[in-house]
C-alpha cells in the first residue's frame, strides 16, 4: 500500500499524541464478542446457565445485532469447561438436512479428547456416514461426512439422539442459533422430526435462538406446532444504558483516551442502545481521532458522517426495493421516530388507507427492516434511519 503525504501527515500528527503504531481499535463488531469487547449481561448469563444446567430448554429471541449469540457462546464456554458437552448450531450455515449432520457431528467431534477417538465414535452410532478427515480454509483439520443418500434419515435421528444416550453426570447443552430458518428444511414435518426425538432426551438442555420474534413465539405458542410449550420463554432486552455508557468510556480508554460522559450518552442514544452499532460508531470514532489527531468529540461529527456514506450504497439497495408507498412510509418513520395508526402520523404525513398501511409494516418486519415495539413500529437499523432522514 503506497501512502500519500497526507497520510502520512495523519499518521505524524497520531505521534504526537504519544501513540503506539501496533495499537488495536478498542472496539468490536460484525462477529460474536467476548473478552474486553462483551459487558454487562451478568443476570442473564446467570439465569441461563443456571436453566442449562438443569436441563431446562429456553426459546430466546431478541432483534438482530443486540449481542444474543455473543452473550449464549460466552455461557457455553463456561458450561464445557465446568463439563458439559456442548453443540452449538448456526441454523444460518444449513442448506441441507446433510449438512445439518455434518455440522452436528463437528461439534460432538469437537468436544472429545482426539480427533482420531471422535471419528470413531461418530462412525460407530450414526448409519449410514463415513467420516473423513480434512482441511478447512485456514488450513485446520475439519471433520467431513459422506453420507449415504439411502440412509439420510437414519443419520438424521442418529445424530440428534446422541445427546439422548448419555449416561454422564453432566447433561448435554445443544444451542440452536436462529431457529427459524429451519423453514427452509422443510418446515413444520422438519419441526415434527426434531420435537420426536428431542422431547425425549432427560439429560439435554436445548437452548433456540432467533431474531425473528413473531415467528419464533408462533413455533413455540401454538398448540398445532411441533415445539408448543417446549421451553420457557425468554426476551432478552437491550443492556441498562448505564453499563453500555460505561462500557464507551473504558473502551476509549484502553484506546488512549478520555471522553466525557455526555459523549458516551450521545453515542447509546444515537445507536439506539444496540451493542453492534454502539461498537461499531465507537470503532469509527477512534480511527478518525487516531488518523486526525485530534480528540474523538472533535470528529465525532465527521466520522459519523463517513460511516453513513460507507453505507449509502447498501441502504440505496434496501430503498431502491421498496415500492413507492413502502418508501414514503418507510421516510416518515425515519423523520416521526417510530410509525403507528395514529390519525396525528396519519395526517402528519398523508398515509391511506390504511389497509395500505397494514400490509407494508408486516412485509418491512419480515424484510427485518422494521420492528415492532409494543404499538410502534420502529426502523431497526439507527444508522439506515439517519440515512433515511437525510435522504427526505
Amino acid at each position: 500500500m503506497y501512502y500519500t503525504k497526507k497520510h502520512n501527515a495523519k499518521w505524524y500528527n497520531a505521534k504526537r499524541y504519544n501513540f503506539k503504531y501496533m495499537i488495536n481499535n478498542p472496539f468490536s463488531y460484525g462477529k460474536t464478542v467476548d473478552g474486553p469487547y462483551f459487558y454487562g449481561r451478568e443476570r442473564e448469563m446467570e439465569e441461563i446457565r443456571i436453566s442449562m444446567q438443569n436441563a431446562i430448554n429456553i426459546i430466546l429471541y431478541a432483534p438482530r445485532r443486540i449481542g444474543k449469540s455473543s452473550l449464549v457462546i460466552k455461557v457455553l464456554k463456561e458450561l464445557e469447561a465446568a463439563g458439559h458437552p456442548v453443540v452449538y448450531i448456526d441454523l444460518f450455515k444449513v442448506s441441507s438436512r446433510e449438512k445439518f449432520i455434518e455440522l452436528y457431528a463437528r461439534e460432538v467431534v469437537r468436544g472429545m479428547k482426539s480427533w482420531e477417538k471422535g471419528v470413531q465414535f461418530i462412525k460407530g452410532v450414526i448409519r449410514g456416514v463415513e467420516p473423513v478427515m480434512g482441511l478447512d480454509h485456514a488450513g485446520m483439520p475439519e471433520l467431513r461426512l459422506n453420507i449415504d443418500p439411502l440412509q439420510s434419515a437414519r443419520a438424521f435421528e442418529d445424530i440428534l439422539n446422541i445427546p439422548g444416550r448419555s449416561k454422564g453426570e453432566r447433561c448435554w447443552v445443544v444451542v440452536f442459533d436462529e431457529f427459524q430458518e429451519i423453514e427452509k428444511l422443510g418446515g413444520a414435518d422438519f419441526e415434527k422430526e426434531l420435537r420426536a426425538s428431542l422431547q425425549h432426551h432427560k439429560n439435554a438442555a436445548y437452548l433456540f435462538l432467533g431474531s425473528q420474534r413473531h415467528m419464533l413465539l408462533n413455533m413455540f405458542s401454538r398448540k398445532e406446532r411441533a415445539f408448543y410449550n417446549f421451553g420457557k420463554l425468554y426476551h432478552l432486552d437491550k443492556p441498562p444504558v448505564t453499563d453500555s455508557v460505561a462500557f464507551v468510556a473504558r473502551r476509549f480508554a484502553a484506546g488512549g483516551y478520555e471522553i466525557d460522559i455526555q459523549m458516551a450518552q450521545q453515542m447509546v442514544e444515537q445507536t439506539h442502545n444496540i451493542p453492534y452499532y454502539l461498537q461499531y460508531l465507537g470503532a469509527e470514532i477512534w480511527e478518525s481521532a487516531r488518523l486526525s489527531g485530534k480528540k474523538p468529540v472533535e470528529v465525532y461529527a465527521e466520522a459519523l458522517d463517513r460511516l453513513l456514506i460507507n453505507q449509502g450504497d447498501y441502504f440505496q439497495g434496501i430503498r431502491s426495493q421498496l415500492t413507492p408507498f413502502y418508501a414514503k412510509l418507510l421516510t416518515s418513520v425515519a423523520i416521526h421516530g417510530a410509525g403507528s395508526y395514529e390519525s396525528e402520523f396519519l395526517q402528519k404525513f398523508r398515509l391511506f388507507p390504511v389497509s395500505s398501511m397494514q400490509k407494508a409494516y408486516a412485509r418491512m418486519i419480515d424484510l427485518d427492516i422494521l420492528e415492532k415495539r409494543e404499538n410502534r413500529f420502529c426502523i431497526t437499523d439507527p444508522f439506515f434511519e439517519m440515512w433515511m432522514k437525510r435522504q427526505s
